[in-house]
């Protein structure tokens, strides 16, 4: 790689959230270290540990390290960021594996200035085949790009239409115009999911596009078993239901939240979503939804009861002057 080259690449922080996973993280930073770029660095988010493992596993692997004693996968993703200081963040699962050109393929999407966020593809790990019980809109093959002009912007951007959080990217600027991952949502929260497709929607609603490219490709674990399938389905009724209520109560898009699950219960098929199989009964389905509501109020009473409330969104002014500066 020339030196014009290596002075071309975006500068981009990988930040890698984990708790208690040494083994994994360990494999995630060996696989970084074979990565097609040179302009990165990594960084280590350890959500509140029980022991120093990850940080000698960190320390061995030569990637930054910081602690977040909090538990909470989007507040480690928000204290990563703010910590950093490079142009591009990318952040990256623990158990994931990233594919050589991973980073180019996310950063080479930001040479579009309206883009604010980038995902990419996600397969099962190397060596394993796909159970034929598993359908992953990680594998979508078309890369595709999303804004406002679309009219289903919304539904795809909040429901998985536009790629997930185990393989995406955001510009560090985004962190200054939105208020960043609700961390009332994500793993180790009340709400345990759907907090990368609240992040993708409201950077859309602000007037950014947010990108998906195939050639961003990480390999991730997958459930090997229709009982831990059964399991992992049930969990995102629950958190999918919690995601919903959120989005019905506090969202201005009501009206489409309520059309899109209507359309769903009538088995209308969508294109930008893969087909799926239950691995669970209707009855155990209904159950784990009628969970959902319930964990949103809780998400409430726990921010309420903490008294740290989530930075109020950038005002519309500062998004419109942000978007002005990259024309």
């Amino acid at each position: 790689m020339t030196d014009q080259t290596v002075k071309a690449e975006r500068s981009c922080t990988v930040v890698i959230c984990t708790r208690n996973r040494p083994a994994e993280l360990e494999r995630c930073l060996e696989a970084l270290s074979r990565v097609d770029y040179l302009n990165f660095r990594v960084l280590v988010v350890d959500n509140a540990p029980d022991c120093d493992a990850t940080k000698k596993v960190a320390s061995c692997r030569g990637a930054d390290y910081l602690l977040e004693p909090v538990v909470g996968l989007s507040r480690a993703r928000n204290r990563g960021a703010i910590s950093v200081t490079s142009e591009i963040v990318a952040y990256l699962d623990d158990d994931a594996v990233p594919e050589p050109g991973w980073l180019k393929g996310l950063t080479f999407e930001f040479e579009d200035p309206r883009v604010m966020a980038v995902t990419g593809r996600i397969l099962p790990l190397e060596g394993k085949s796909t159970p034929p019980f598993i359908s992953h809109s990680g594998s979508r093959l078309a890369r595709c790009r999303l804004d406002r002009k679309n009219p289903l912007w919304f539904e795809m951007a909040s429901f998985g239409g536009i790629g997930d959080g185990g393989n995406m990217a955001f510009r560090r600027s985004a962190f200054d115009v939105w208020s960043g991952f609700d961390e009332r949502l994500g793993r180790g929260a009340p709400i345990p999911g759907g907090e990368e497709h609240l992040a993708f929607a409201s950077l859309i609603e602000a007037g950014y596009a947010v990108a998906y490219t195939p050639s961003a490709e990480v390999k991730h674990p997958y459930p090997d078993s229709w009982e831990s399938l059964r399991r992992f389905q049930l969990d995102l009724y629950t958190a999918g239901a919690a995601y919903a209520t959120l989005l019905l109560v506090e969202s201005s898009h009501r009206r489409k939240v309520i059309r899109y699950f209507f359309q769903g219960l009538l088995g209308t098929k969508r294109q930008w979503a893969g087909p799926s199989r239950r691995a669970a009964s209707k009855a155990r389905i209904i159950i784990a939804c009628l969970a959902g509501p319930f964990r949103y109020a809780l998400a409430c009473l726990l921010l309420v009861s903490k008294h740290r409330p989530q930075t109020p969104p950038a005002p519309a002014q500062k998004a419109a002057a942000a978007l002005e500066r990259m024309s």
